[in-house]
Order: C-alpha cells, then sequence, then structure tokens
C-alpha cells in the first residue's frame, strides 16, 4: 500500500525523534547528539544514540537504527500502516486513506475475540456450564474473581463458537486467522476450544488478544493456549499484566500458571502474573523490567520447576531488576500453597525469599558432599564460577566469608580462586567479543548481486560514502546523476536507495534520511543508519565524492564480472579508463 511522499514528509516534520523517543527512554545530552539504554535489548551501558540532525538513531549494541517511524512501530509492535496512523493522530494529521488489509484484520479478530469472552463467560453460567461451575468451585475461586477474570467455559459442541460467531457477520478466513477455529484436512471448521474453562489473555490497552484454555476431563492437553495471529504472540505477553501493572507496587509476582496468578490475586497479591504457556522469554523479562524493579519468581518446587527457575534467572540478569527466589516447603505451587496455610504465612514467604545468590549457592550446595575433600574442592570451584559475575567487590567478599564459614576453609585460599574464576570468565568474555567482532563490520551487511564478483569491498564503501553524501546534501544529487546509472550499483541495498532517491527527486521531493527510509526495505534502512553514524562527524568533499565515483566506476573488474559484460561495454569501459588516465 503506496503512502504519498509529500504526506510522509509532513509527518516527519511534525514528529520530532528525540520527543518520541524520551517518552520511552531517558534521554541525555551529549554535545549534539543523545544517549540512553537501548529499549530493544538489555544493555548496562547506554549505548543507543540520537541524532537531531539527520532525525534518525542508532544502536551501537544490536545494531538498531532507523527513524522515528520505525522506532514507533518497533516500541509498540505496530504494522507500518498503524505506525503511520498513530504518528498522524498524535501530531493532528488526517489519516492516510487508504485500505489496509492487515489493520482491518486485526480490527476484527479484536472484536471477535471480545465477543468470544463473552461467549465463553455466558456458557459458564449456562446450564451447560454447571461442570465447569463446579470446577472453578473446587479451585475456591469466588463469584467475584471469576467475574474479574472473565472466565468462560467452551462447551463440547464442535462448531457452538463457529457458528455464534458466523451469525455476527464473522467469515470463517477470519476466525482461523484468530486461531479460534480450526480448518481440517477436508476444509471443515471446528472450535479448537472444547470442554474447557476458559482464561482470557488482556493486553495493555484492555483489548482481549487471546485464550487459555483448562481440560478438565477426556483426552488432550491439559492446557490450551491460542497461538500466534495477528495481534498476540505468546512470547510477547504475560497473563494479567493489565492488573499487576495498576497494582502501584514496584515488585511483580512471576507464576507459572493461571491458577496460581487466580488464587494469588483472590488473596490480595495483584502484582502476580505469569507467562502464557511457554518459558520466560527475553522479550517478556523486559517487559517486566519496564514495570517493576524488583521480581520475585514462585515457581512450582518439581523438578521441571527449578530448572526454569534458574532459567528465568538468567534471562533477568540482563535486566536492571532484583530478582527473589521463592523457597516453598509443603505445596508444590503458590496456589496450593495459600490454600493449605494461608494468605499471612505466603506473604512472609515472599518476605524471606532468597536472592537469586542464595538461591543458585543452595542449589549448588545441594550436589555435593563437603565432608568429602574432592566434594569440597568441587563446591567451593563452582561457586567461586558464581561469584565471578557478581560485579560488587564487597558482595563477593561477603559470600567468600559464608563459604568459609560453611567449608572450614580459608578465606584467603577461596578469594584466590575467585581471581582465578575471574579472570577466566574474563578470558571466556574476551573470546566471545573476538568472534562477534568478526561478525561484524562492512563485509556482514554487503549484499552484492550474483553478476557483480569484482572487487566487491572497494567498490561497496564507494557506493555507500556516495548515498550518505547525496542524503546529508541533495544539492550534489546533479553531479551523481550526470556521471552515475543505477546500474553502477553493484550492492542491491546501496542500488536501491539511490533508485528510490533518484524517484524522490524527480518528485520535487527534498530528500532526508527519515524520507528515504520509508521507501526502504528494514534491512537497507539498518544499513544506512549504520553509515550515517560512520560518517556523523566526517564532512564529504566534491573532491572526494568525485573520488568515490572514480572509484565505483574505474575499480577493477573481476573475472566474472567480464563474463557477464559485453564486448561493446568492455570496449567503452577501457576508453573511459585511458582518458581518466590522460
Amino acid at each position: 500500500m503506496a503512502i504519498p511522499a509529500h504526506y510522509i514528509q509532513e509527518l516527519l516534520q511534525r514528529n520530532n525523534i528525540v520527543d518520541a523517543i524520551s517518552a520511552h527512554v531517558h534521554l541525555k545530552r551529549n554535545g549534539r547528539i543523545y544517549k540512553g539504554l537501548c529499549p530493544f535489548h538489555s544493555e548496562r551501558t547506554p549505548s543507543f544514540t540520537v541524532y537531531p540532525d539527520t532525525q534518525s538513531y542508532y544502536c551501537f549494541g544490536c545494531g538498531a537504527g532507523g527513524d522515528v517511524i520505525s522506532f514507533t512501530k518497533e516500541i509498540n509492535g505496530l504494522t507500518y500502516i498503524e505506525t503511520i496512523k498513530m504518528l498522524a493522530q498524535q501530531s493532528g494529521m488526517p489519516l492516510p486513506d487508504e485500505d489496509d488489509k492487515l489493520s482491518r484484520l486485526k480490527s476484527r479478530i479484536y472484536e471477535m475475540n471480545k465477543i468470544a469472552a463473552r461467549y465463553f463467560h455466558a456458557n459458564l453460567n449456562s446450564e451447560n456450564g454447571k461442570n465447569a461451575r463446579a470446577y472453578l468451585r473446587q479451585r475456591q475461586l469466588s463469584d467475584k474473581t471469576i467475574v474479574n477474570f472473565g472466565l468462560g467455559y467452551a462447551g463440547d459442541d464442535w462448531r457452538g463458537l463457529c457458528n455464534y460467531l458466523k451469525s455476527k457477520g464473522f467469515t470463517e478466513n477470519e476466525m482461523v486467522s484468530a486461531y479460534l477455529v480450526g480448518r481440517s484436512d477436508k476444509g471443515n471448521v471446528y472450535d479448537i476450544f472444547r470442554n474447557r474453562v476458559m482464561f482470557p489473555i488482556i493486553d495493555l490497552r484492555g483489548n482481549v488478544i487471546a485464550f487459555g484454555g483448562r481440560l478438565m476431563e477426556g483426552n488432550g492437553p491439559k492446557y490450551l493456549n491460542s497461538g500466534d495471529t495477528p495481534v498476540f504472540k505468546k512470547s510477547n505477553g504475560l497473563f494479567a499484566l493489565n492488573i499487576a501493572k495498576k497494582s502501584g507496587k514496584d515488585s511483580f509476582i512471576l507464576a507459572e500458571g493461571y491458577m496460581d496468578v487466580i488464587s494469588l490475586h483472590q488473596a490480595g497479591f495483584n502484582n502476580a502474573i505469569a507467562t502464557l504457556g511457554t518459558a520466560l522469554t527475553n522479550q517478556q523479562a523486559k517487559l517486566i523490567a519496564d514495570y517493576a524493579k524488583n521480581v520475585v519468581i514462585a515457581y512450582d518446587s518439581d523438578d521441571a520447576g527449578q530448572k526454569a527457575t534458574r532459567r528465568a534467572m538468567d534471562i533477568f540478569s540482563k535486566e536492571d531488576v532484583i530478582v527473589q527466589v521463592l523457597q516453598m516447603s509443603g505445596a508444590k505451587d503458590p496456589d496450593e500453597y495459600i490454600k493449605k496455610f494461608g494468605r499471612e504465612r505466603f506473604e512472609m514467604l515472599i518476605n524471606k525469599a532468597d536472592s537469586a545468590l542464595d538461591f543458585e549457592i543452595y542449589k549448588l550446595r545441594q550436589q555435593y558432599d563437603i565432608k568429602d575433600t574432592q566434594g569440597r574442592i568441587d563446591y567451593l570451584t563452582k561457586a567461586c564460577d558464581i561469584l565471578a559475575s557478581i560485579p560488587s567487590p564487597i558482595l563477593q567478599d561477603v559470600y567468600c566469608s559464608r563459604l568459609a564459614n560453611e567449608t572450614g576453609t580459608d578465606k584467603n585460599s577461596i578469594k584466590l580462586q575467585l581471581e582465578q574464576s575471574k579472570n577466566k570468565a574474563y578470558r571466556n568474555n574476551q573470546y566471545q567479543r573476538s568472534k562477534e567482532i568478526l561478525k561484524e563490520g562492512i563485509a556482514g551487511s554487503i549484499k552484492v548481486d550474483y553478476r557483480q564478483q569484482g572487487n566487491t569491498l572497494p567498490k561497496v564503501f564507494a557506493q555507500q560514502q556516495i548515498i550518505s553524501a547525496m542524503i546529508r546534501d541533495n544539492d550534489i544529487f546533479n553531479l551523481v546523476n550526470s556521471q552515475l546509472t543505477e546500474d553502477d550499483f553493484t550492492d542491491l541495498n546501496m542500488k536501491n536507495a539511490f533508485v528510490q532517491y533518484k524517484t524522490l527527486k524527480e518528485e520535487g521531493q527534498d530528500v532526508s534520511y527519515a524520507l528515504l527510509c520509508h521507501l526502504l526495505d528494514e534491512e537497507t534502512r539498518k544499513i544506512l543508519a549504520k553509515i550515517n553514524v560512520d560518517n556523523a562527524d566526517i564532512i564529504i568533499t566534491q573532491n572526494d565524492l568525485q573520488m568515490h565515483i572514480d572509484n565505483l566506476k574505474s575499480a577493477p573488474m573481476g573475472q566474472n564480472e567480464i563474463r557477464q559484460t559485453s564486448v561493446e561495454d568492455l570496449q567503452k569501459r577501457i576508453e573511459s579508463l585511458k582518458e581518466k588516465r590522460k
């Protein structure tokens, strides 16, 4: 779907990138640029940089880059058209008139999910839902809790919801897209959720975006969750976050399942959340860190729950949150613990929750017999490996004292082992960094036309410098255009940038970095963002530009390139080189 360049130009002029990013990132001015912690990956040292002069941003840590449109799109998880509409509304511009199929489908899915949630809730309160009501009563959920979470029931009917949604004007294809209805190999449609207690999943804007269903009896998985749809991705969402973020607390309780969370909320812990049928992901951890300073992990006490706890701790270690771990004895999960021992005991448990470090060392201690000499050595060695990752020397010293008292070992010996562990960790980090560096640089971003196999690196560098110069100074376009055509650009990304730049100039547009990005694919936008950063403090003179043009046109041809070139073109190339030498 095409949106006119002049519309984008005005949109960019009305939406300052510093203001837009400041709503999500704490920026500090540093000369003519702004810096902050990247919102797209975990970091402790700011590498996210905003350039007001080019209305662009670039992260030196993860390589994210672009303009105000790409930032708004990524940070809000929107489609391109939704982003344009959002920025237009914010700046008081009329919305573009073009129809957008994906945006319309998402609106339809939101409406379908809302209707489906009401349908399931009505079923729960009907005669057909008496077994589901009995199940929820057996789980000791009150009527108020059932209503607050919008719980429902999907009956045994294979097409009950499907027929109901059809009566509301929705098509089978729309229902399939919403993951409410499936389609068999023969093309027949059927309800995905059947004979299950239903848990609506609600996003931060109050939209029903998906469902989880618990089987009460019969065959099938105990829990069935919506698959990814245009409005829902399991790896990004969290159950009950829409409620927990309003709790006014700076800590969250992270549980494993829907029932744990609902029981916690009913007991007054309205800051409880859960993942959506998956292990904790980096995206979910970052989302939690946006709303809470502390996280108490309250996973099941069985082996699977403890493994999930360790994995969650590793993921949270990259975020700026304090992690504690709940150690439950006498119950396997928060729901069971509260039922057996009550709310007050659970609150005491939270107040005494171990730090992540205590949990790691406690679990490590259980693996070794410290009465045995080798067991004691192995335990202390592994414990020092854990301590080596702690940035605080004071905290390291405290734990060295604890380990010395626990094992009857000289503290100085433990500190020497800790130094060895720190050196080993440093070498490993340096090795990993070296591997990453080898993947970076110009070679990693080159996308050469398969027909052009000549001296690619000098050519690509020249092309990138030419495009960068044209973006920064529109007046030099005529010089470039008089000497180069799109066929001179062997790198496909730079070729595309040149073609789109030329199109804008022919339409009478002043071409900015942000406007050009509007016409490019994501890969090319990221490359341009990096080139802009590399050239931020470099003045490309007309002589420099001419040198890059000459380098591009006169760079030696490889054998494959020669084979793809006609005799006439080769002759012209030779004559051109002769003239340049004169």
